[in-house]
């Protein structure tokens, strides 16, 4: 069996530079269920139109989930926006080929988009010129009344104060990152990594066969400054599945608390859950995945862990990807929406 090891990664000048990810599009079959399920799930209803809603945090993009109308019924992950870390930058992707260069003047906080088309019809955008959201460091929530600091067993800094909360959504403050199982792997792993500032946090290998890596966590390399364990993750497809999906996209909250409450909120509305509450090992966050009304898988997460340029790259066996937590349902990797 040949090799299929990920090459060792870095960054370079030359490719080009990404801050953050900023959204993401899907296309539902109902529009209507799916506000209902976005309430619920703590996204903020910023602009809406007949066939489209775009859906924001309390962070500084403008928004993060954009939910069109399908025009044929069928639900479709319709890819991740990247914003450009500078105007060169965007004019450097726009050169790359494939590129088709577009506008978001009819999108809150307008910008520009890049569009490339991959494999099974998957999308990639780079989008730059956005106005972003003025944000204080105030913490909104729907369900804390009254939080102060944990009290201890040695220190209990929270003297005659008490935590009190309420039922409510877990608001969202950003998109965190998303992930696509690939049949293609390597060569759709390497479109990515040559031509962009993705670098692998976590890379992970078949129990049987130490000569195949299945699985990649990936940041933005922003140099010295720290960024997401991982922004964008890519999977190696099971030899059965023929096309690329999108396994979920994930979302930050507050606190553990906020997670709680958000996860008893959606429960008792009635929303399915698909895994969580429980910790993650690589990452390290707080994890609560739920199935939107469309059939896709959507995260809440907290705590997540940051990294730099000088955090090396881990390569280890496929293991446990939770420390606590409810067992990994046997059909979380799932074969698309």
């Amino acid at each position: 069996m040949p090799d299929m090891l990920i090459p060792p990664i870095s960054n370079n000048p030359s490719k080009v530079q990404l801050e953050r990810l900023g959204h993401v599009y899907f296309e539902h079959p109902d529009l209507e269920i799916f506000a209902k399920f976005a309430k619920d799930f703590g996204f903020v209803e910023e602009k809406r139109s007949k066939d489209r809603i775009y859906y924001r945090g309390y962070g500084k993009d403008p928004y993060v989930y954009v939910a069109s109308r399908s025009n044929d019924g069928k639900p479709r992950f319709r890819g991740p926006a990247f914003v450009a870390r500078s105007a060169e930058e965007f004019e450097k992707a726009a050169k790359l080929p494939g590129a088709t260069v577009g506008s978001l003047d009819d999108a809150p906080g307008g910008g520009k988009i890049i569009t490339f088309k991959r494999v099974d019809d998957t999308l990639f955008h780079i989008i730059y010129g956005q106005e972003e959201r003025q944000v204080d460091r105030q913490i909104p929530t729907a369900t804390h009344e009254e939080q102060g600091p944990y009290n201890g067993p040695f220190d209990k800094p929270r003297k005659g104060k008490f935590q009190r909360y309420h039922p409510g959504p877990a608001l969202v403050h950003k998109i965190g990152h998303f992930g696509y199982v690939v049949p293609d792997f390597d060569k759709e792993l390497a479109w990515y990594t040559d031509n962009f500032n993705f670098v692998p946090s976590d890379v992970l290998y078949h129990w049987d066969f130490s000569n195949i890596d299945v699985l990649t966590f990936m940041h933005l390399d922003l140099g010295e400054e720290y960024s997401d364990h991982h922004c964008f993750f890519m999977q190696r497809a099971e030899p059965d599945v023929k096309k690329t999906f999108v396994h979920h996209t994930s979302y930050e909250v507050a606190d553990m608390d906020t997670q709680l409450l958000g996860h008893q909120w959606l429960a008792d509305a009635g929303w399915k859950s698909v895994w969580g509450v429980g910790r993650h090992v690589l990452g390290s966050q707080i994890f609560d995945y739920w199935g939107d009304p469309s059939g896709f898988k959507i995260e809440h997460y907290a705590d997540g862990d940051v990294v730099n340029t000088h955090t090396p790259t881990s390569r280890d066996v496929v293991g446990p990807f939770s420390v606590w937590g409810p067992e990994v349902p046997k059909d979380f990797a799932g074969k698309g929406a």
